[in-house]
């Protein structure tokens, strides 16, 4: 963000949602070019590619896509156990940037034709 505001970098304008299957622990140096084997992304759904972010206007930092949850439909039984977003579309792709991961609790078993949605919200803090 600051390479955008500050010296006139391209903005990303678009993000994906990215599910992964494996057991694992983000680590600081993910990366796009990294997270798909390190996670082991889900592929197996529907769609023919990532699903789309689209999240409401901004307030006080933050915003989300309550509005607009993105929604997978798998086609085999898979566990998630969690989410990552990041700028490239296709499926199984290492290109672009990793804006966000994260790593559920536990992880959730779902069955072919089940629908996930996933709830986004991101926001910028000061840390401490």
């Amino acid at each position: 963000m600051m390479d955008v505001a500050v010296h006139g970098r391209a903005q990303i304008s678009s993000w994906y949602v990215l599910l992964f299957e494996g057991d694992y622990t983000p680590q600081e140096d993910d990366t796009a070019a990294n997270i798909v084997a390190r996670a082991t992304e889900i592929t197996a759904y529907v769609a023919g590619t990532r699903q789309a972010l689209t999240v409401d206007a901004a307030v006080a930092g933050a915003t989300d896509n309550a509005d607009n949850l993105a929604e997978v439909t798998l086609n085999a039984n898979k566990t998630v156990h969690g989410f990552a977003i990041v700028s490239a579309a296709a499926k199984g792709a290492t290109t672009g940037v990793l804006l966000a991961i994260q790593k559920l609790a536990t992880g959730r078993a779902y069955a072919n034709g089940d629908v996930i949605k996933v709830p986004v919200s991101l926001a910028l803090t000061n840390p401490a």
